[in-house]
């Protein structure tokens, strides 16, 4: 493992992870509906989430995780049922102040970190990723507790940078909506994002 071949890896997963997805658009949802706190837990569970793929092919055991495949079907299908129930309360809301009731959003911080590791555990394209990144890496027959622990940590900091950089995109534009007309629209389209998300979510292979 060289400097050279880390910041080449760095840089593949942050394009991988800036590209907008299902735990993107969540993430500026979120930021746009509920703010800085519970953004930061989703981004907490998306980064964490990620982790456990590239260990599987780490440490060889890309085989486990096909193998295993109706487990992430399911935690795939329950994410995708929870952002659609979120979207569709949002749209049903009549409510001006919709955006930050916590009966609406009904999401709390550490719903938000669970949702959060849904979207990215429901997600195993991502081995296929690491899969293409990790033998130009480092040699995957002779890895070292230190090599994984390298790599969790490059994978957390790409995630987070990524996800509150997207969230300070959203959060900013969240002062804009401030009458009611404007919070009434947001929380139409914050519900039809959260709905396509979750469709998006469900439909990946």
């Amino acid at each position: 493992m060289t400097a050279a071949s880390l910041f080449i890896y760095a840089g593949a997963l942050t394009l991988a992870a800036a590209t907008p997805g299902p735990a993107i658009f969540s993430i500026v949802t979120t930021a746009i509906t509920r703010g800085w706190r519970s953004v930061a837990a989703l981004a907490l569970g998306v980064a964490i989430g990620d982790v456990p793929l590239a260990m599987f092919v780490l440490l060889g055991l890309s085989f486990l995780a096909q193998s295993l495949g109706w487990l992430f079907m399911v935690i795939k299908f329950a994410g995708a049922a929870y952002l659609i129930w979120l979207g569709l309360k949002l749209w049903i809301s009549s409510k001006a102040d919709a955006l930050v009731s916590s009966e609406i959003a009904g999401t709390g911080r550490i719903r938000h970190f669970f949702m959060g590791l849904g979207i990215s555990l429901g997600n195993p394209k991502a081995i296929f990723f690491h899969a293409g990144m990790m033998p130009l890496l480092l040699d995957l027959h002779h890895v070292t507790t230190s090599n994984a622990l390298t790599v969790a940590l490059i994978i957390l900091c790409v995630d987070l940078s990524v996800c509150f950089t997207y969230a300070a995109v959203g959060v900013r534009a969240r002062g804009f909506f401030r009458t009611a007309r404007r919070l009434q629209f947001m929380n139409r389209a914050a519900g039809s994002a959260m709905i396509g998300t979750g469709i998006l979510v469900a439909s990946q292979p």
